[in-house]
């Protein structure tokens, strides 16, 4: 990735120059060791810290390794945390984390897609935090797949004990056409085409070394010398793929805000431009009511504003956080609390409205 951020360029993970670590570059870690910084966490704590509701359960819905989690019960002596994974290995090493709040913590193995039946039989909730993409665990383990530092199986599954198929499965299964349409979607660019065509050709691809070099060897010589690896952002349209993480998301908001009390926050950290644009438009569907009238002739479908953003703008992260954590650098946090005490119209309106709002 590029220093500079710009729409449809910025990601989780972090800028790689090749299958290993760059020249002069060193890291200490070995596999099975994570390093977790939570991804502006005090934005997060100061986001909750003004309750407006009489529940007092958070409901963290990707979990991870409780990160965001540990800061909310350790600041918010009033808060209660439910947390939400899909991958079960998380959920054990989050287990341990929390282990010493008792009963203020409780996790469940869900996709945060399915947040309400996750939370059952809690109904209303202070606040929900979903921390979208791919966590540092995922990312450092060799085995998982998720990185091409590492040659290893071709996985990128968030839950690898689940039943659906990983990235070497898919693009076995997946037809050319529909290939492209999923690099295109996910930022690849005017080499979206030329990508698919070049993996198609070379199946079977059984390990990230393998998918990576595949990419190199499609990539114009003069575009191979960029800071980014030019298989960063095939990787990253196959995770999403594999996971169905747009549809995770797309379930999630309207979800979430119908979980929220009123007067309960939610707030969504994303790392690319697709995710951004759906909270962005989500929240602002949430604010108008889901007014679909020319904004000259004023309102006159009857829509009623069901929330309001709570910054004017999307929160990012610090210089100082910056320096800490790089991989943090393409994060974006933007943040709704729910006014109204009922949202059915605005929910009916998303589900109408949401399938128009690709690219």
């Amino acid at each position: 990735m590029n220093s500079q951020r710009s729409d449809g360029d910025f990601e989780k993970t972090p800028s790689q120059g090749g299958l290993h670590s760059p020249a002069g570059s060193t890291d200490e870690r070995q596999p099975g060791q994570f390093t977790h910084a939570p991804v502006l966490a005090a934005e997060v704590v100061q986001g909750f810290r003004d309750r407006r509701t009489p529940s007092t359960v958070i409901v963290d819905a990707t979990v991870g390794l409780a990160g965001h989690s540990q800061r909310i019960l350790d600041e918010l002596d009033w808060a209660e945390v439910i947390g939400i994974d899909r991958d079960r290995r998380a959920l054990e090493q989050a287990q341990d984390r929390l282990s010493r709040y008792g009963g203020r913590a409780r996790l469940v193995h869900a996709r945060f897609g399915e947040i309400s039946d996750a939370v059952a039989p809690v109904t209303a909730v202070a606040g929900v935090l979903a921390d979208l993409g791919v966590s540092s665990m995922q990312l450092d383990d060799p085995g998982r797949g998720f990185s091409f530092r590492f040659d290893a199986p071709l996985d990128m599954r968030m839950d690898p004990d689940g039943e659906d198929a990983d990235v070497a499965g898919f693009l076995l299964a997946v037809s050319t056409k529909d290939l492209i349409r999923i690099f295109r979607e996910n930022g690849v660019g005017t080499l979206s085409i030329r990508y698919a065509n070049a993996l198609k050709s070379q199946l079977p691809v059984a390990t990230t070394g393998e998918l990576a070099e595949i990419i190199v060897s499609a990539t114009p010589a003069r575009l191979r010398g960029g800071r980014t690896h030019p298989a960063t952002k095939v990787f990253q349209a196959l995770r999403v793929s594999v996971n169905y993480e747009a549809s995770e998301l797309i379930h999630f908001l309207p979800a979430a805000l119908g979980l929220l009390d009123r007067g309960g926050v939610m707030q969504v950290i994303s790392y690319h431009s697709g995710e951004d644009r759906l909270v962005k438009r989500f929240i602002r569907l949430v604010e108008t009511g889901g007014c679909i009238c020319p904004p000259r002739l004023g309102c006159t479908c009857g829509a009623e504003p069901a929330g309001e953003r709570t910054t004017r703008h999307a929160i990012i992260p610090s210089d100082d956080e910056l320096a800490a954590n790089p991989r943090s650098r393409s994060a974006r946090m933007r943040a709704l609390r729910r006014t109204a005490n009922d949202v059915a119209d605005v929910l009916e309106r998303y589900w109408q409205q949401v399938p128009t709002w690709h690219g």
